[in-house]
Formats: C-alpha cells, sequence, structure tokens
C-alpha cells in the first residue's frame, strides 16, 4: 500500500516564523538535539536559530549538543557565543578532523534525554522542516524525513536517488531518503554496535535502529539551498568510503546474518512503517512482542 506523507501539514505564518497549527508544548517528551559542524562558520548560527525556533516552543526539556569536527575556521568560537547566550547548548570540539561518524556517535553518547534528534550544522533544514518532524514525534518510535523536491544539480540528484535506490535493495527497505534530519529514542540508539565510517553513519544508524524493532513516520521537508561553504559529502574519499561501508554493512547484516532480526517492512494507511515479524504484532501506537 501506497504511504501517505505528510505535504498536505497545515503551516501557517506568525511573527515568530512559520509554525506548524495546532502544536502546544508537551512537558512528558524531552528533546537531545545532535548538530554537527566542520567549517561552518557562515551556517551554524541560522542553523541553531531555526532548532531553538522549531523545540523552544514544543519541549520544555530539550538540549542542543554542538559537535564541532577540527574546524579550521571560526565555527567553534560562533558556538561559544552561542553558548554563552543560551544555558542549554551543550559543547563537543574534537581535538582534529575524526569526521562525521565520530562526531555523531559522540553526541549520541553525550546525549540525556528520552530522544535525540539529528541537524546537520549547514543551514540547508528550514525551521518549517524541523517543526514538523518534532511535531510527529510520539507518534512511533522513530521520525524519518525525505526531501519533497530535490533542487541540486542533475548529478548531485542523480547520486542522491541511485544511492537511495541502493540502499533499499540491498536492506530490503522502503525508505524515501537515508540521510535528512531524523529523531529515534535515545536508549536504543546507546545500545546499538556501529562499524561504518563518514557519512555512511547516518544511514547505518536508521537501518540498525529498524532491525532493532523500532516503527517509523516519514515526514516531507524541502531543503534549502547552501547559504555559505560547500558540501563535503561528494568528494571522492567520502564516495569510497560510503561504497566500502555500504558493502561491508550489506555483508554483516543480510549474507553474514550476525544480527537476527528480520528485514521486511509493513506499512499502513497512514503512511507508518513497522517492522513485521513472527510474533510481533503493532498495538496503538506501541510495538510489542508476543
Amino acid at each position: 500500500m501506497a504511504a501517505t506523507t505528510a505535504d498536505s501539514d497545515t503551516i501557517v505564518k506568525t511573527k515568530m516564523g512559520p509554525q506548524s497549527a495546532g502544536h502546544s508544548q508537551r512537558p512528558d517528551v524531552s528533546m537531545s538535539i545532535i548538530v554537527t559542524a566542520m567549517n561552518e562558520e557562515g551556517n551554524l548560527e541560522p542553523t541553531i536559530e531555526s532548532v531553538v525556533g522549531a523545540v523552544g516552543p514544543r519541549f520544555n526539556n530539550y538540549e542542543i549538543i554542538i559537535v564541532d569536527d577540527g574546524s579550521q575556521d571560526r565555527t567553534f568560537a560562533i558556538a561559544e557565543r552561542l553558548a554563552a547566550r543560551n544555558p542549554r547548548i551543550r559543547l563537543q570540539r574534537n581535538p582534529r578532523n575524526m569526521g562525521l561518524s565520530y562526531s555523531y556517535r559522540k553526541g549520541i553518547a553525550l546525549a540525556t534525554n528520552e530522544y535525540t534528534s539529528w541537524v546537520a550544522g549547514n543551514n540547508i533544514v528550514p525551521r518549517d522542516g524541523l517543526e514538523r518532524i518534532y511535531d510527529r514525534i510520539g507518534e512511533r518510535d522513530m521520525v524519518i524525513s525525505y526531501v519533497i523536491r530535490d533542487v541540486r544539480g542533475v548529478m548531485r540528484r542523480l547520486v542522491s536517488r541511485s544511492f537511495t535506490v541502493g540502499m533499499n535493495l540491498l536492506f530490503g527497505l522502503q525508505l524515501r531518503y537515508y540521510t535528512g534530519p531524523n529523531v529515534y529514542r535515545t536508549a536504543v540508539a546507546k545500545q546499538l554496535k556501529y562499524t561504518t565510517r563518514g557519512s555512511m553513519f547516518v544511514p547505518e544508524l536508521l537501518i540498525r535502529l529498524l532491525r532493532s524493532g523500532q516503527s517509523y513516520v516519514e515526514v516531507g521537508l524541502q531543503p534549502l539551498p547552501r547559504s555559505s561553504g560547500a558540501t563535503k559529502t561528494f568528494r571522492i574519499r567520502n564516495v569510497v568510503d560510503v561504497t566500502r561501508s555500504a558493502l561491508g554493512l550489506f555483508w554483516e547484516l543480510r549474507v553474514a546474518r550476525k544480527v537476527t532480526t528480520p528485514d521486511s517492512l509493513v506499512t499502513d494507511a497512514e503512511g507508518v512503517f513497522s517492522p513485521a515479524w513472527s510474533g510481533a504484532k503493532s498495538v496503538g501506537d506501541e510495538l510489542q512482542k508476543s
């Protein structure tokens, strides 16, 4: 059955910017937001502004963990200034450039709240996109985002689409996108074992969370063009690392069968996916094993 999307979610304008209609602060939910950045002096501050604007009205209990990956520009100085103004911001500075996998995993290790969200510090995710993601927290274990319309160049779009199709084929999934912002249960992410390097960690995390039995809902968002700096994702070294890591993960999970959780997923009429395996059943918003 085809999944429905969040494209039709109602968005209203206020003096504070776009906000999802009908939201209210939820004292029952706590959030840790990891923001990874490397040489993002032109993007970090507006990224944090978007995150605070999206999470603040929704959750009273939240923290923002900025992980600076050995930046050579003013990124960390900007992070220090932001942390001085907002006591909810925590800082982690890598001694040198360690890569996205190391930085993201460090953020997960530092997270203290029930849910964790990841946002790249490149200022391409608009505030209203984050709002739509955070409004869906609690419907299922995870909220996974996808791109509504890719405005990048033809080659970038082709590579991105090929990656998504390839990952779905390799791991038997039905995700629309693997590398966008997401939300998941912190305790589950802390318990998992990770093996990949670089930017491949983002899809690896989603795959391992799904294989651990987590259910999810997908939310569409429209990214912004980069306003400063250049992407580091499509460098030759990164492409080689991603390819090697993806094949290694495929061997571990699908060939060597080191993890016994099945791969098949089912979807309901609301576009919400749950892992399907013998002895499991979906009960409301909870997934329980019989």
